[in-house]
């Protein structure tokens, strides 16, 4: 019978610091070394965060599943996925889910038939926000489904991070460990800002099973730069999914174009993992120039609605930068990627999309 490989789940609502502590993860068992392969779940059309790993880390075999969360309308592309990275023969697979994805349906996937005799979880990861905590919780009581999710991420998880404790004070973060003690009382928990946490403890029952004796003779690089920067996700290159059943071609007379507005689907008989939020990703097609200063307007003129945004943005002054945007926080780094047609994916409730769209035309028109 083969060997069982470990599995590390890693959840989290939007923006909280996932990939960041991943980066962190993958450095530290590439010194062990460890061969880790890596699922990657995005809800856009872009695989972002697969391509900075995959620049980073070139040697790591990682599989995207896109336009959708792994506990629903991806849930039956899972198992095909993990075992594709199963044929590369990895030690160890770290998965990923979206930020509103709810990873007690992914687990029981990964009790199936299909994957049982193949995989093992490790442990359950949850990253939270030590600032936006108790803001989402308060703004979504009203969404059973969303409320669902956000308490699934915790009750699931053997290993809490409450990340991004710079951002909140020790008093907030206090009231945030107690709430969460209230839904999982038994996890193991870390404050922590960065993602910064304490890997070893994390990795050691993978080194058992993998019959590993080396370990780092130091401590552990910290992650790339970027991800130290911010909590936000690190730079990427898009890597648009297939295009099954979608035109040739583009046209390129509008300012924008609306790449993918998702959505959950769900079957009737499975739990829902939210219900009102959606991706919407828009294009940098105009021939006229976009001006940060008028995208920084048109982000924050979107208001509450917008809870995520990230993407590449091609500026006549400044050249390709990178935006970050999660909760009240607007961060831009420069990027030396080579970007030919910038793009913004926003993360929302109940996007108005065609007002959006509309208000992302006007950033082209000349003033």
């Amino acid at each position: 019978m083969m060997n069982k490989v470990p599995v590390i789940l890693i959840s989290g609502f939007l923006g909280s610091g996932k990939t960041t502590l991943l980066l962190r993860l993958l450095a530290y068992t590439r010194q062990i070394p460890l061969r880790a392969a890596v699922l990657m779940n995005e809800m856009g059309e872009y695989d972002v965060d697969s391509a900075i790993i995959s620049e980073e880390m070139p040697d790591v075999t990682v599989e995207g599943l896109l336009e959708g969360c792994i506990c629903c309308s991806k849930r039956n592309e899972l198992a095909g996925a993990l075992h594709t990275l199963l044929s590369q023969e990895p030690d160890l697979i770290f998965m990923e889910t979206t930020g509103v994805a709810n990873p007690e349906q992914v687990l029981e996937e990964l009790r199936s038939p299909l994957l049982v005799d193949r995989l093992y979880l490790v442990h359950s990861i949850s990253v939270v926000d030590a600032e936006l905590f108790h803001e989402y919780n308060s703004r979504f009581t009203a969404d059973k489904e969303l409320v669902r999710t956000l308490h699934g991420q915790l009750r699931t998880a053997d290993f809490i991070v409450v990340n991004k404790t710079d951002a909140a004070s020790s008093r907030e973060v206090t009231k945030v460990v107690k709430s969460i003690r209230k839904l999982n009382d038994t996890a193991k928990l870390q404050t922590t800002e960065y993602s910064r946490v304490d890997l070893e403890p994390l990795l050691e029952p993978v080194l058992a099973s993998a019959s590993v004796a080396a370990k780092p003779a130091q401590t552990p690089q910290p992650a790339p730069a970027q991800a130290q920067l911010t909590d936000a996700d690190a730079p990427f290159v898009p890597i648009p999914v297939k295009s099954i059943g979608r035109p040739s071609s583009v046209s390129r007379s509008t300012a924008f174009k609306v790449i993918s507005a998702h959505s959950h689907d769900h079957d009737s008989k499975q739990p829902h993992s939210f219900s009102r939020l959606e991706s919407l990703t828009l294009h940098q097609y105009s021939p006229q120039p976009l001006e940060k200063q008028r995208l920084e307007n048109f982000l924050t003129g979107l208001g509450s609605s917008l809870l995520r945004a990230k993407g590449y943005c091609v500026f006549p002054q400044e050249g390709t930068m990178l935006l970050q945007f999660s909760g009240n926080h607007l961060e831009w780094q420069p990027t030396a990627l080579p970007v030919s047609q910038g793009y913004v994916t926003l993360i929302g409730e109940q996007l108005d999309k065609a007002s959006i769209t509309d208000q992302w035309e006007q950033c082209f028109i000349s003033l």
